[in-house]
């Protein structure tokens, strides 16, 4: 439907809504009682889960003893790598071989006890292991599969495999992020927010799409994330600018100026963004006839900084990774809590929760597992196996439990 004219509606409260009474108890994590089998790897699988684990879902994270998880891989010494503490808190660690009979069976059997399965393979992988969505629906007609992908289900790349550089190439994020100083083929492209942040919190919101409308009519779903496509969305404003110009189209360019600007110290800058005559009558206020570069170098990047901003300007420092976490902001919002784990030294700061909740309980802080922890466990409670059937499986290699922690 279109967008409606300022006005058209009349502002009323919907039946029965209310506003949370301050101090109110904190209700139940809204997830609680779902069962998410958890296939997904490195950034974009790994995050998905721990959104879930984070607001209450039991996520059973299935780990191969063949083929483990990029973020497994430790530093020499290490025990666990920092990525995974962080990536899996909250999860639970089933070590099971799809590829083995027995394993596929055991997994059809938690198919059989589970609400959704994540996976982010490439296309194809899961049915080539007997695991189709429609087996899936054959085992459970209520199951949710969630997938993501580097191009998706269909078309003529879906079958290419693709990690985050490769997206970032193809979809124009890595041309974006370069200079004019930069040298031939230098490229700044060293972070996975686009497109593994990004795509995992995109497909979490298709996952929970598809668990509302299994609650309401008890039928499961089907969803899979093009992680280009992620990526494609948020540059849609830069993708028709660029097309305009190479049919030979007038583009009316943006009068704002969003500049990086050198401040007093060792490398230290911050960003000053000017959208506007009214931006350019206070920039002069404040700077008067002085080159805005000139300007900025002689001071502190905070105090540049806040006294823009008290003038009406949009401007900030800019922090190094290390500097995030003493920002007052960031502190006041409590963005991080300290994160203890057993196998490091000391806690480590981790998102706090994934979003700022009135009468919701913050994120639980359980230690990320080690590979099979939980396995007996898992296959006591849910499917009901015996010692001796676990220890059976094991010895087939078709199941594999961690020993205990050093």
């Amino acid at each position: 439907r279109p967008a409606p004219a300022p006005g058209a509606h009349d502002a009323v409260w919907t039946d029965g809504a209310r506003r949370a009474e301050s101090g109110a108890e904190p209700v139940r994590r809204p997830f609680e009682g779902l069962r998410i089998l958890d296939l997904g790897v490195i950034v974009a699988g790994g995050e998905l889960g721990r959104l879930f684990a984070d607001l209450g879902a039991e996520v059973i994270k299935i780990e191969s003893a063949a083929y483990p998880d990029g973020l497994r891989q430790t530093p020499p010494g290490m025990t666990m790598s920092r990525s995974w503490a962080l990536t899996h808190r909250n999860e639970y660690s089933l070590g099971l071989d799809l590829r083995h009979p027995d394993g596929a069976d055991v997994f059809a059997r938690l198919v059989g006890e589970s609400d959704a399965v994540f996976a982010n393979f490439k296309p194809g992988t899961l049915a080539s292991l007997g695991f189709s969505y429609d087996r899936l629906r054959e085992l459970n007609p209520a199951i949710v599969l969630a997938e993501s992908s580097a191009f998706g289900a269909s078309g003529p790349w879906s079958a290419r495999m693709g990690y985050g550089p490769l997206v970032r190439a193809t979809t124009g994020v890595t041309w974006l992020w370069t200079s004019p100083d930069a040298g031939p083929g230098e490229f700044y492209d060293a972070t996975t927010v686009f497109p593994d942040h990004v795509s995992a919190r995109v497909t979490a919101i298709a996952a929970l799409a598809a668990l509302v409308q299994r609650h309401t009519t008890g039928t499961g779903a089907h969803v899979h994330i093009s992680q280009a496509e992620a990526a494609v969305n948020q540059l849609a404003t830069t993708y028709v600018a660029e097309a305009a110009r190479a049919a030979g189209l007038p583009v009316a360019e943006d009068g704002a100026v969003h500049g990086v600007y050198p401040c007093a110290g060792d490398d230290e800058w911050c960003v000053v963004s000017i959208r506007s005559d009214e931006d350019r009558a206070a920039l002069a206020t404040v700077v008067g006839d002085t080159d805005l570069a000139t300007w900025t170098a002689a001071r502190d990047k905070t105090v540049v900084a806040n006294t823009l901003q008290q003038a009406g300007i949009a401007a900030a420092p800019m922090n190094r990774a290390v500097d995030v976490l003493d920002d007052p902001q960031v502190r006041f919002r409590n963005t991080y809590t300290d994160m203890v784990h057993p196998l490091f030294d000391a806690p480590m700061p981790t998102e706090t929760r994934p979003a700022p909740f009135t009468n919701i309980a913050p994120a639980e802080l359980r230690p990320a597992p080690m590979p099979g922890e939980h396995t007996r466990e898992i296959c006591q409670k849910v499917l009901g196996l015996t010692a001796e059937d676990i220890d059976r499986l094991i010895a087939q290699d078709a199941l594999f439990a961690y020993r205990g922690r050093p």
